[in-house]
């Protein structure tokens, strides 16, 4: 098979969902099979290390130069990596991209910017795949507008609104652009875009819909994981002291030797409805973080196995807790579809509405 590589640009205005997205993103499509590459906004990283666009620092003209310098020299290294990596499909996922910068110098000192890099607008285009561009809070959510998830964040309503258009026309010349605004609820938004990276690729698009069992585990069912393929990730949680009705974590993914730190945060709007938001974090923010484990919960210690089976993505969780049993699910791609379950499970049963298996529940119980 032929190695893929795919590049998409995940861009808006402040305050869009992107953290959100891109952490939803990696854990979706690396438990089907995609090694998923992040590269984080750069514009973040210059201005929190003390590179600030400010005239009593560099300047815009000159914080930009920095940008795009660092920008590319960083795709470069990605770009290369991806080539050398075993792995037959690789997903890019960039936040933010060269064009996003164009809206804050000139044309003449884009021009120069650009030019000194070698490069003009269409041969910019040409680099990247898709743009998935999700529209600022501030127009169409404003309620949900905050300035308190990025340090290095300082624009008002208006102010996000004029960023979000003008990246919308500097992007405007990319073929492959789509737009996902503020028309539903935060979560429906975060599922749109997911569903269009799906469509892109051209892989069926699935539902909000799981199914759940608790299936019996054994060395059998582990080697025939083994056999087939399945994806294998260490995933370890703790749960955050949170006011009621809130919900709060942080967790570790662990594959093939490398660490992703995540945080998330969630609104219980039912027992099994919730708006969830939540980003990957450095180390150090996990360290930082861990200050506020509610100690009342144990820990969640799990390894889980992704794998497809006819044409549908199963994952199997099985807790340090207890290793004869696992929580067998799968998303749906039809709200009415048959589960069709791998034969060489042996379903105890069917627990998709049933809170006691649930995260939460079992950091309290630590049994099922």
């Amino acid at each position: 098979m032929t190695k893929q590589i795919t590049r998409i640009v995940v861009t808006g205005g402040p305050c869009a969902g992107k953290s959100t997205l891109m952490s939803r993103a990696v854990e979706i499509f690396s438990e089907r099979g995609y090694r998923v590459l992040i590269i984080h906004e750069t514009a973040t990283e210059l201005i929190t290390g003390g590179i600030t666009p400010l005239p009593d620092n560099i300047g815009m003209y000159g914080f930009q130069k920095y940008v795009n310098k660092m920008m590319i020299e960083k795709e470069e290294i990605y770009n290369r990596a991806a080539e050398e990596l075993k792995d037959e499909n690789i997903l890019i996922l960039l936040d933010r991209a060269l064009l996003d910068n164009k809206g804050y110098v000139s044309e003449k000192e884009w021009e120069e910017i650009t030019s000194g890099m070698g490069l003009n607008d269409e041969e910019i285009v040409r680099r990247y795949d898709m743009v998935l561009h999700l529209v600022t809070a501030a127009n169409g959510a404003e309620e949900a507008y905050t300035l308190q998830n990025n340090a290095a964040r300082y624009e008002t309503v208006d102010d996000a609104i004029r960023v979000d258009n003008m990246i919308q026309k500097s992007w405007s010349i990319h073929p492959n652009r789509v737009i996902i605004g503020n028309e539903t609820d935060f979560e429906e938004k975060v599922r749109r875009a997911v569903q269009a990276i799906f469509s892109f690729l051209g892989k069926e698009k699935p539902v909000e819909k799981f199914k759940k069992y608790l299936v019996e585990v054994n060395p059998e069912v582990i080697g025939k994981l083994e056999q087939i393929g399945a994806q294998k990730d260490r995933i370890f949680q703790h749960f955050l002291k949170s006011t009621p009705g809130w919900e709060r974590r942080i967790r570790t993914r662990e594959k093939d030797g490398s660490v992703v730190c995540y945080y998330s945060e969630a609104y219980m709007v039912t027992p099994f409805t919730r708006v969830k938001r939540d980003r990957i974090i450095s180390n150090g923010e996990y360290i930082d973080m861990t200050r506020e484990i509610d100690t009342t919960l144990h820990p969640i210690d799990k390894t889980r196995y992704s794998f497809p089976y006819n044409d549908e993505y199963f994952k199997l969780d099985v807790f340090s807790f207890d290793q004869t049993q696992g929580l067998l699910s799968v998303q749906m791609t039809d709200e009415n579809m048959e589960v069709d379950v791998p034969e060489f499970f042996t379903v105890i049963k069917e627990v998709s509405d049933i809170l006691n298996y649930k995260n939460y529940h079992l950091a309290k119980s630590q049994k099922f």
